[in-house]
């Protein structure tokens, strides 16, 4: 029987603002699977004190995560943004208690045909999903339960396996901007980022949002490549040890040996 929640609705969104939780180990929203509705949700909490709280057990579970009020003008905007993450639900807690509200009730989805068919990613929901998990577990400094730990990361490698990429590139002159039949790979920048330890990597995508992310004010000037997982060896400059997956959010290293394995299993 479906649970009538349109007075915790109403109540959410008469908020001057609410406070939701971050993952200190993903710099992206917490997300858990609920055990008994199986939907992937996030936390919001009216109070600053009832988040505080949450803020502490988690610390205690060796689950690092911080607390981030979201302001009532910024409020749709971040239901929205969590379709970007395959979410579909809200846990809300308030005085009255917790109320699972399904995100559509928040904010309309978007047309995800549309998405879908587009040259260049906007959303990879699943993938990102499937990261935030399996990062979300494997970065707490626990003993790893091992087989769900792989269960996770196999989640996430099918998930690689089939989606598409954003590679950012700089051409040499604005004519070749101009003129995309003339870019080739001699005459492209490819932008890569050095590790603490010198080790050289390069930065790629799973949706524009990333992309303009991290690239900042340097995404105008960039072209974006929309590349397969099969297709990303190919752009690897001399140097690079390998890619890292959105450098400004779960800044997932993947090098070029474990690429090697990744596309030999999945071929």
């Amino acid at each position: 029987m479906a649970i009538d929640n349109t007075f915790a609705i109403k109540k959410l969104q008469k908020l001057d603002g609410f406070y939701t939780v971050f993952s200190a180990l993903t710099r992206m929203p917490y997300v858990v699977c609920d055990e008994e509705t199986f939907d992937d949700q996030v936390y919001v909490f009216a109070s600053e004190e009832a988040g505080k709280e949450f803020v502490k057990t988690m610390g205690d579970q060796k689950i690092p995560v911080s607390l981030l009020k979201i302001h009532q003008p910024h409020m749709a905007g971040f239901f929205n943004s969590l379709y970007a993450l395959d979410v579909n639900a809200v846990k809300f807690c308030d005085e009255a208690g917790e109320s699972n509200i399904a995100l559509e009730n928040l904010s309309p989805r978007p047309d995800m045909e549309k998405l879908a068919t587009s040259k260049i990613p906007i959303m990879n929901p699943q993938l990102t999903l499937t990261m935030i998990y399996f990062l979300q577990e494997l970065r707490r400094p626990v003993k790893h339960d091992m087989v769900q730990l792989h269960e996770l990361e196999d989640e996430m490698i099918a998930n690689l396996v089939k989606s598409h990429f954003i590679l950012g590139i700089e051409t040499v002159n604005d004519e070749e901007n101009k003129n995309p039949e003339k870019i080739n790979s001699n005459n492209i920048r490819i932008p890569f980022m050095k590790s603490k330890e010198g080790d050289i990597y390069q930065p790629i995508y799973t949706d524009f949002a990333e992309f303009r992310k991290y690239a900042g004010p340097k995404a105008q000037k960039m072209r974006m490549s929309n590349l397969t997982l099969k297709q990303l060896p190919q752009f690897l400059i001399k140097e690079s040890k390998g890619y890292v997956l959105n450098p400004a959010g779960v800044n997932l290293v993947l090098t070029t040996e474990q690429l090697k394995h990744i596309l030999q299993d999945y071929e």
